[in-house]
């Protein structure tokens, strides 16, 4: 009987605990089922229904989320209280860049985030374009909507401004367009390491100097200005006042620029002064087949020689400092030079007296008279031609060369060398022969032409 009972009273709590069990799930469902919100992409929906994970939300709702999409709470961790779902599904993503196009999955929705997630880093400037519109790197991109953004890179400027370095992002063109958008105003003293057209690359590097005033001192007076220069003769030649010759500044042209921003100048002038004498060189002559009879050639000419002295004279700002004399030395040595003698005869034609005579040769002579009873009543000659008008005598020297040539004398006329007489010594001499009755008395210079044809044998130089 006792045995009974404890199989009896086993029985029926086993029956109460499953009766109460099973009350139990039942309530436990019945508070499941219930009304819940998902919000999915940004989208809102409701429904009712049994579940008891997120997922099971999801799956009543026809949506089973993989692995890469966003879900809170966790799609798959029982959870009795949660009544709202936020899911985050992945969509394609292209990035498209100037190099490059980057297509992908992800549920990110900030462009710099998505970048970042192929290691793309935006910088200052960089442009994002989404169908044609500037896109913010911050701003939230519509959710589950394919998203393909455009890079516009921007352009690097690093930028040594005296010696600091600031970093310029730009998407304009050239270097100047650059710093007007950046608000870098620079003087026209300014100097930069690349034109201010320059064209940009993608990275570009550039140096400005900018001015800074300055002074120099000179002995006519102080010339203020500005100047970027780096060292002292850069600044002179900036100032229009370069360094020249042996002028010198105070710092040294090849410092830098001093801290009080002045500048002293030296002028320093030296003068050298020559003292020159000439020594005198002498001719040798020969004869020139190539220069007319009686005149005289320069076959090759010569040269004075030169004796120097040099006197050197230091002056610094106007006062004479130093003065140096050295010498005399001989610059050159003398040149002797080559005169020709003409020997080539040209014949010509004048009206001497009325008279068209055609000669070869004329000479400036000075003439005497002369007629038998000047001689004695003698009439012989030298050629044995008896004395009278037409016969001419010269000296022995010029009778050996010239005798029985036919001659014209203005005042006088026709004539052959037939005599020899003993001339007057330093001059070019002819006797114009006469007779008695028709003498008429010389005593001046004339010119005595030689006539054609010419003779076998001239003599160049007139003895």
């Amino acid at each position: 009987m006792q045995n009974w009972l404890r199989k009896g009273n086993f029985a029926g709590l086993l029956t109460i605990s499953v009766v109460l069990i099973v009350a139990g799930l039942g309530l436990l469902a019945v508070d499941r089922f219930r009304k819940y919100t998902l919000l999915v992409d940004g989208q809102t929906y409701t429904l009712r229904t049994l579940a008891f994970t997120p997922r099971q939300v999801l799956v009543r709702a026809g949506y089973n989320p993989v692995e890469a999409d966003k879900v809170w709470p966790d799609p798959d961790q029982s959870n009795l209280s949660f009544t709202h779902v936020i899911v985050s599904r992945q969509r394609p993503v292209t990035i498209i860049t100037p190099s490059e196009t980057h297509q992908f999955e992800s549920v990110e929705l900030i462009p710099a985030n998505l970048l970042h997630e192929v290691g793309i880093k935006l910088f200052p400037g960089d442009k994002l374009e989404q169908g044609g519109v500037l896109v913010e790197h911050g701003a939230r991109l519509e959710a589950g909507q394919e998203t393909v953004l455009t890079l516009h890179p921007s352009k690097h400027i690093r930028v040594t401004l005296n010696d600091a370095q600031y970093d310029v992002y730009t998407q304009l063109s050239t270097l100047g367009q650059a710093f007007t958008e950046a608000g870098i105003e620079l003087s026209d003293k300014s100097i930069l390491s690349l034109p201010i057209d320059h064209a940009l690359a993608q990275e570009n590097e550039v140096v400005i100097r900018t001015a800074r005033p300055m002074v120099v001192n000179t002995p006519s007076g102080s010339i203020s200005g500005s100047t970027a220069a780096r060292t002292v003769g850069e600044a002179l030649r900036d100032l229009s006042i370069p360094i020249q010759g042996l002028n010198r500044s105070q710092p040294a042209e090849n410092a830098s620029l001093p801290d009080n921003g002045l500048i002293d100048m030296t002028l320093v002038e030296e003068n050298l002064a020559f003292e020159t004498i000439e020594t005198a060189f002498s001719n040798t002559y020969t004869e020139d087949p190539n220069a007319e009879l009686d005149t005289i050639s320069t076959v090759m000419p010569g040269q004075l020689g030169l004796v120097v002295t040099r006197t050197r004279t230091r002056a610094e700002n106007g006062t004479q400092t130093a003065s140096l004399t050295e010498g005399p030395w001989k610059a050159s040595d003398p040149v002797d030079g080559v005169l020709g003698w003409g020997t080539k005869p040209v014949v010509r034609t004048e009206v001497v007296d009325g008279e068209t005579i055609e000669y070869w040769r004329k000479v400036t002579v000075y003439a005497t008279g002369y007629m038998p009873s000047s001689q004695g009543g003698h009439t012989g000659t030298a050629s044995g031609t008896p004395l009278t008008k037409g016969v001419i005598a010269v000296t022995v020297p010029w009778y050996r060369a010239m005798k029985f040539q036919r001659v014209f004398v203005p005042g006088y006329g026709y004539g052959t060398i037939a005599d020899t007489g003993g001339g007057i010594p330093g001059r070019y001499w002819i006797d114009l022969g006469f007779d008695d009755s028709n003498y008429v008395s010389w005593h001046d210079w004339t010119t005595m032409y030689f006539l054609t044809p010419i003779p076998a044998y001239i003599p160049t130089v007139l003895p």
